[in-house]
């Protein structure tokens, strides 16, 4: 290879690696942060992303989730066998599921939250505004391809 194609590639390298070792970090603060709720990632997720509101079929909850389609009927399952959540035929299209959290899956998601607010918040206590918003707007980018 050329030098200008290893530099690229090592340059690559160390972006992969960091962006790696960042969501380990976060993964790592989630997940002890979670014991006492006895959440995994996923289903945290998956409270977080009914608590925006924005959502309420499996389909769309898995991808704003991060949760693969054909685990999601598990992580379903679980939240509802915990009484997080409640499944229902939607009123408008009865092909079509709709989900939504009961008051206890409101607590654990309200408890979630504070969690994973409070990770973030000290993980990035040390990055300006500015930083912060040009991080964001570059794995925006990244993420848009």
């Amino acid at each position: 290879m050329n030098d200008s194609l290893d530099e690229d590639f090592e340059r690559t390298q160390k972006l992969v690696l960091v962006l790696g070792q960042a969501r380990q970090l976060i993964a790592s603060e989630l997940r002890a942060g979670l014991t006492d709720a006895a959440l995994n990632l996923q289903e945290r997720g998956v409270l977080l992303a009914l608590v925006r509101g924005s959502v309420q079929t499996p389909a769309a909850l898995s991808k704003l989730a991060g949760v693969h389609a054909t685990r999601m009927t598990r992580v379903l399952d679980k939240l509802e066998r915990r009484g997080l959540i409640e499944r229902a035929r939607n009123a408008r299209d009865r092909r079509l599921v709709d989900v939504s959290l009961t008051r206890e899956g409101q607590v654990v998601a309200a408890r979630s939250a504070r969690v994973v607010h409070g990770a973030w918040s000290e993980r990035l206590s040390h990055i300006s505004k500015s930083d912060f918003d040009a991080l964001s707007l570059l794995l925006s980018r990244l993420l848009d391809r």
